[in-house]
């Protein structure tokens, strides 16, 4: 249910480190907080945004987003702010075997109603957004084992499954489409002296439903996998707020969670194309699974500051939560093929309770430096595996920082440097099973992460800035076993990193999934007016990251190599912010980085494990170059 339109924006939010204290159980390991533009009393405000672009794809397609937001007073003391959004993707990959859509379209819509009064405020948002097309969620060929089923296949309908891959095969169409929406209504009380009183209800739904061909052949191998979710929750937070002012201040609430979900997927294919002769009245090797679950949460929690000096400052704060999980799953399928026949049904219930904390002191060392340091216990409540139907434990972090925060040469230079570690207890993870198309969710024992952030901001010459920032992140599983083999993994019989006799391997001391070790970003921009009205500017940026993987293991089909990502604008401001327009590309030197890759667990099933195993990969935007023009249009 995150899936936000990134315009009308007020502020972005980055929190690193444990922040459940006041976002929720589940942020132990920092957050994203989006924040969009509230109503604007007394004032009337219209807002437009526009791009277009031609990404250099298998299919050479052309990417447009309109966006466009107005704000109204409707009385001396309230206002209406309301903002829409549509935009279309032409598909990153291309089936070469039927004719299909395999790009996406999503328009939403947002609107806010903020009303104040002398003691009271009440402030009431509600949005809905529609996602119809697969876009980046499409499975392509990566990999195939050299002479197997799916690379013989793939040739013969003109696809050669490699790193560069956009081209698709299936004789199964591939559909993705999602609803989301919900609404809040924040009531705000002034107790006097300025202690305030709030409370936040509000509703969210999501459902999707999906449809894709997995041996993406045209071959009727495993062409049955539909599926989809359907959840939404309801929340309640009460929360009292001290003055901003005097030497302490805190924040104190109660918060209420509850959730209703459901998943359900029918995944299976045609033995008859898979063996010579399949046993009688069992034609379909598969099984329909049907999850769901419901998750209650209550929590109690406060937070305080108390100014010691004028210069040290202590900070604590504590959060309470209680959870009760009870999760139901149904997998079955009357004519499956061994050993996939005696499923079952599971009803499981969970209940935790947990005390999480942040300490923290900071000094300012003068008006312009500020040393801080912090430790939090973060928490990421209990939850199931959706395959095994087990319940998992709670995951536990304990993070330590402490860091500078500084401005200098008369505000030409803010410079930031943080130091961190974080030990994760029970941390929770996802390893593809080996015997069905779905990730199992499992606890990865103790994790490890640690490293150094620099940060900075500099303005050498009126015009002129950069920003930038370079993170060095040593996160390593320190005891995590029982990982599923991958193909063509050495043998052993103990160590880390081999294939063991129970099929397992140990990738104890590897670097976590997705975490390169270094990434670096360095953005310049350079402005000049060149009348009252009209000012030209252009900008750059880059990213680096260095090598990954996909999967904790070293699978080598699962390592992506170090990058560097550029992109560009040059364009003009006109009749002073009224009017930008530029000129951009993204990807400059079009590196062909996927967002995705994943194996294709059945690959045993057409016997290609033993040559290797079958790989898909999904691209998105960022996977290749782009070159477009925007237009922002504010009045």
């Amino acid at each position: 249910m995150g899936v936000v339109q990134f315009f009308d924006l007020d502020r972005v939010e980055v929190l690193r480190g444990p922040q459940g204290m006041l976002f929720g159980k589940n942020a132990s390991a920092g957050l994203i907080n989006i924040v969009t533009a509230k109503p604007k009393i007394g004032k009337t405000e219209f807002l437009a945004h526009a791009t277009w672009g031609k990404t250099n794809s298998v299919t050479s397609g052309n990417e447009a987003t309109l966006e466009m937001a107005g704000n109204v007073p409707v009385s001396s003391n309230s206002a209406l702010r309301v903002s829409g959004f549509v935009t279309r993707q032409d598909g990153f990959a291309k089936n070469v075997y039927q004719s299909e859509n395999l790009g996406l379209t999503e328009y939403g819509a947002r609107a806010k109603y903020l009303v104040e009064g002398d003691v009271l405020q009440l402030y009431v948002a509600a949005d809905i957004a529609h996602e119809e097309g697969p876009g980046g969620s499409v499975l392509i060929r990566r990999f195939a084992a050299p002479g197997g089923v799916i690379d013989t296949a793939s040739r013969a309908d003109g696809v050669i499954p490699s790193k560069d891959n956009g081209l698709v095969s299936g004789n199964a169409r591939t559909t993705n489409s999602f609803d989301l929406g919900g609404i809040q209504a924040t009531l705000g009380y002034d107790l006097g002296d300025g202690y305030s009183l709030s409370n936040i209800t509000a509703y969210r739904s999501y459902k999707d439903s999906l449809q894709f061909d997995t041996d993406s052949t045209s071959l009727s191998l495993f062409d049955q996998n539909q599926g989809g979710r359907d959840y939404w929750q309801f929340s309640n937070e009460l929360r009292l707020t001290s003055p901003g002012t005097g030497p302490f201040t805190f924040q104190a609430g109660l918060y209420y969670l509850y959730v209703n979900a459901r998943e359900f997927l029918t995944w299976g294919g045609n033995l008859e194309t898979l063996l010579p002769a399949p046993p009688t009245g069992m034609s379909n090797l598969g099984v329909v699974f049907d999850f769901r679950a419901r998750s209650k949460s209550a929590a109690a929690f406060a937070e305080g500051q108390w100014a010691i000096t004028d210069k040290v400052k202590l900070m604590a704060g504590g959060r309470f939560t209680h959870d009760e999980l009870r999760f139901y799953s149904s997998r079955t399928n009357p004519n499956a093929f061994a050993p996939l026949a005696d499923l079952g049904v599971d009803n499981v219930a969970v209940k935790n309770d947990d005390f999480s904390y942040r300490l923290g002191l900071q000094y300012e060392i003068n008006n312009q430096t500020l040393a801080y340091a912090t430790y939090s216990r973060g928490y990421k409540g209990p939850t199931f595996d959706l395959v095994a139907v087990t319940p998992l434990d709670e995951e536990i972090a304990k993070s330590y920082e402490i860091g500078i925060k500084s401005t200098l040469l008369d505000n030409r230079l803010r410079l930031n440097l943080a130091l961190f570690r974080t030990d994760f207890s029970g941390y929770q993870a996802q390893v593809l099973a080996g015997s069905t198309l779905a990730y199992r969710t499992v606890n990865a024992g103790d994790l490890r992460t640690r490293g150094v952030e620099l940060e900075f901001s500099a303005l050498p010459i009126d015009g002129l800035t950069f920003n930038g920032g370079v993170t060095y992140n040593q996160a390593k599983y320190r005891n995590f076993g029982s990982v599923p083999c991958y193909p063509g993994q050495p043998t052993g019989t103990s160590g880390t990193n081999v294939c063991l006799p129970n099929g397992s391997t140990n990738v104890s001391g590897n670097q976590l999934v997705v975490a390169p070790k270094l990434t670096g970003t360095l953005a310049g921009r350079y402005e000049a007016a060149v009348s009252s009205d009209a000012t030209i500017y252009v900008q750059a940026d880059g990213y680096y990251r260095s090598a990954f993987r996909y999967t904790a293991d070293l699978d080598p089909q699962m390592r992506i190599g170090g990058s560097v990502i550029v992109g560009a604008s040059i364009g003009a401001k006109l009749f002073g912010d009224s009017v930008d327009a530029s000129l951009f590309v993204r990807n400059l030197f079009d590196k062909r980085i996927p967002t995705w890759i994943t194996a294709d667990s059945v690959a045993g099933a057409y016997g290609d494990a033993a040559g290797g195993g079958d790989y898909w990969h999904q691209f998105g935007t960022t996977s290749f170059r782009t070159v477009g023009i925007s237009l922002n249009y504010r009045m």
